[in-house]
């Protein structure tokens, strides 16, 4: 899991390239378990942003979720920043159960979405 400041993130994942521009539709999140890092399915090594974690610390993941995933949250952060700016959120891959699912999850409200690629999840759980 990464902690991160709701307004962190928003800016973070503003700055993903739009669905259109994409040749693949994914986008990347590396957590190294200082910072999350966002790049894009179509080039994963490329770093596009980076934010700062804070918090709570986890073991490192890495996680391509679905660009109209990352669209939905985007919008979801947006009201919160505006009250909210300065609180933790919290970002995790979930691999209970196939597939394997990006979830955010801040004041008492989680949103969950299905995964592309989660190398970092146990082989038996990779989507």
């Amino acid at each position: 899991m990464a902690q991160l400041k709701i307004r962190d993130l928003h800016d973070l994942l503003r700055q993903a390239p739009r669905r259109r521009d994409l040749e693949e539709d994914g986008i990347r999140l590396v957590y190294c378990g200082t910072s999350l890092h966002v790049s894009t399915a179509d080039a994963p090594d490329t770093v596009i942003a980076r934010a700062d974690t804070c918090g709570f610390t986890t073991e490192p993941w890495d996680v391509t979720a679905y660009r109209a995933s990352i669209t939905s949250t985007e919008v979801w952060l947006r009201i919160l920043n505006e009250e909210h700016g300065d609180h933790l959120i919290d970002v995790r891959p979930v691999w209970a159960q196939r597939p394997t699912a990006i979830t955010f999850a801040a004041g008492g409200h989680t949103a969950a979405f299905p995964a592309i690629a989660c190398p970092t999840a146990p082989a038996d759980r990779r989507p």
